[in-house]
């Protein structure tokens, strides 16, 4: 025996643009971002803004997706090697320029089933490849946990800020 989410719930994890929206509509705290389906647009809006993105493609790309960049140029190169070269294939058709957020990263899993959140184990992955937080993403070459980030009150805040109106989204919106 096997579960999973539907197909129209999993694009919470297979779309970045749709989780992006989800979380906007139903006020689930997240990073802002701006969504582009042509290059030139979303390397004017780098222009404009005149700072650095964290550059990510739409679809699932085996953990490789996403680039963080440390100036404009970066970003309009991730930009170029995303949706003009798709080096990830169609998943960067789409991108999102997203802000930088600086910090501690945990992934927290949460079993649904449409009324109540069943809590699993948090874990952090080593995010970049090189020491120093420096190099690309890593796509997953170790985890662990309980990651010590994840103290009684934070786990409350997850709870709280992020998982209780994300069940209310998705049942709101019958996912």
């Amino acid at each position: 025996a096997a579960f999973g989410p539907r197909r129209a719930a999993a694009q919470l994890e297979g779309s970045k643009k749709f989780s992006k929206l989800f979380m906007r509509k139903y006020a689930v705290p997240a990073a802002a971002a701006a969504i582009f389906d042509d290059p030139e647009a979303a390397i004017a809006h780098v222009r404009a803004a005149g700072k650095p993105f964290v550059v990510k493609a739409d679809g699932l790309c085996a953990g490789k997706g996403v680039i963080v960049a440390g100036s404009m140029e970066e970003t309009i190169d991730a930009i170029d090697r995303l949706m003009r070269k798709r080096e990830f294939g169609s998943a960067g058709a789409t991108v999102l320029l997203e802000e930088r957020l600086l910090g501690e990263e945990v992934s927290y899993h949460v079993l649904l089933d449409g009324e109540r959140a069943v809590p699993l184990a948090a874990a952090q992955d080593h995010k970049r490849v090189l020491d120093g937080d420096r190099g690309p993403n890593t796509g997953g070459m170790g985890a662990y946990s309980p990651p010590p980030v994840v103290t009684a009150d934070v786990e409350r805040k997850i709870l709280e800020r992020v998982v209780a109106p994300t069940l209310a989204g998705l049942r709101a919106e019958g996912l």
